[in-house]
């Protein structure tokens, strides 16, 4: 059946082990515990999100996949689950073989599946319940600034008839 890691273009190769590298950095300095963890670990989210943006600019991604928004919960999940799911074979096949596998393709689907988790959350945990007026007080002074205050309400309306004095039929 053949290595499915190995068959991915040779630039898509590179960038899934850059990105599944920062996986494992991450991972370890989680389970480090260490005094700047919070800032290193900034530093890896970054470097991860620039090599995220590199492998969803390649020929494989927008060609193979028809996927082309690094920052879209659903595209990150696809690329994610379809190296999930590449590596699977991979091990399964390499397995029934005796032969040696690479863990980069679970490394880097893992990466992805979390970045499209924790996107996924931020625009779902928006809850306008938890927002007091005072949030848009701001906004508010903004927009009067620029377009003005409200017309006056008008006390009553003028009705307009457009096909004539006739009743309506009920």
């Amino acid at each position: 059946m053949g290595n499915r890691y190995e068959s991915l273009p040779k630039g898509v190769q590179k960038l899934v082990k850059k990105l599944a590298d920062v996986e494992r950095e991450q991972l370890s300095l989680l389970r480090a515990h260490m005094p700047d963890e919070e800032a290193r670990m900034m530093e890896l989210i970054d470097k991860g999100n620039r090599i995220t943006e590199d492998l969803f600019d390649t020929k494989f991604a927008a060609e193979e996949l028809g996927l082309c928004y690094p920052e879209s919960p659903d595209d990150l999940r696809e690329m994610g689950e379809y190296f999930l799911g590449l590596y699977a074979l991979d091990r399964a096949y390499a397995e029934e073989d005796g032969k040696e596998y690479s863990e980069d393709l679970f490394y880097a689907g893992v990466n992805l599946r979390r970045a499209a988790d924790v996107i996924g959350d931020e625009e779902i945990d928006f809850d306008m319940e938890d927002l007091d007026d005072d949030d848009f007080e701001p906004l508010i002074d903004g927009l009067i600034s620029t377009f003005g205050d409200m017309p006056e309400e008008s006390p009553g309306s003028n009705v307009v008839n457009l096909f004539g004095k006739k009743k309506d039929k009920q």
